[in-house]
């Protein structure tokens, strides 16, 4: 059951900040926040990550597939011996690929709105989806998925 709260908070999370920037941030329209070096703008974003590629196959065949693998992953109970830094990064990019792929599947692209400027627009899920990879790394890399001390 823990292994499922994490995503479902992600999701959850990511559809209400969007619903909030549908409702209250005109298309087109930018909020300067934190003395401008970030704007709040509703940008809709047809193609995969970070506005690259058009077409949105290929996020919402990829999207299925983790939503897919982490529910074998979670009713095998995999989940339990993979370790917690392992579970925590695979849950933000579940959460995230969700969220996205809810978007996709509703309006036909992903709504972003976080703008710092110099990088593509993003939203929530988005963060989700890369803290969740670099902790997926990084537990791999280093060989400790758990996160436990190496003895």
């Amino acid at each position: 059951m823990r292994s499922i709260l994490l995503p479902v908070a992600v999701f959850v999370l990511d559809q209400i900040t969007k619903g909030l920037v549908e409702r209250t941030v005109p298309n087109g329209a930018v909020i300067p926040v934190l003395g401008g070096s970030v704007q709040i703008s509703r940008v809709y974003n047809p193609g995969s990550a970070l506005g690259v590629l058009p077409t949105a196959r290929i996020p919402i065949a990829v999207s299925c597939i983790v939503l897919l693998a982490w529910i074998i992953v979670v009713v095998q109970g995999i989940d339990k011996r993979l370790g917690e830094n392992f579970r925590r990064g695979a849950g933000l990019v579940v959460g995230g690929a969700a969220g996205n792929l809810i978007d996709r599947i509703r309006l036909g692209s992903v709504i972003d709105f976080i703008d710092l400027r110099v990088w593509p627009v993003f939203n929530v899920a988005d963060i989700a989806v890369c803290v969740g990879a670099a902790i997926l790394v990084y537990s791999l890399v280093t060989g400790n998925p758990g996160g436990r001390s190496s003895k």
